[in-house]
């Protein structure tokens, strides 16, 4: 895929792409590994496993290092749901209060993860 059609590809999902590769120095290939990287993470993971377990410190623990590394890369449609769930848990929110939250965090993992994987996969 043509540089602009990765970039238009990720931008679609919520990426901030210019952002991204300027804090990699404007690396484009340093930045796209990255980008390949974030799908092997397992912060969503371990966040969904904790909230079906209702273990609420683990979830924020996992949401907040999810919302760091989305952060980072510039998936900011993601930064921003896990932020907002962050700041629920926070705030004491469980159960149905969580929902609309963690619902968002889903949807935009699982936007990012398929503008990834559609841009950068051979």
């Amino acid at each position: 895929m043509e540089q602009l059609a990765i970039k238009q590809r990720l931008e679609q999902a919520g990426t901030e792409y210019d952002k991204g590769l300027e804090r990699f120095m404007g690396n484009v290939a340093l930045y796209h590994k990255f980008l390949l990287k974030f799908l092997a993470d397992h912060s969503y993971e371990e966040f969904r496993q904790a909230l079906e377990r209702g273990d609420l410190p683990v979830a924020e623990k996992s949401v907040h290092t999810l919302k760091g590394t989305a952060g980072n890369l510039s998936l900011m449609a993601l930064f921003h749901a896990a932020d907002d769930t962050v700041q629920a848990i926070r705030a004491g929110k469980k159960g149905d209060e969580l929902q609309s939250f963690t619902q968002a965090v889903r949807e935009n993992y699982d936007t990012a993860c398929e503008a990834i994987r559609d841009a950068l996969s051979e």
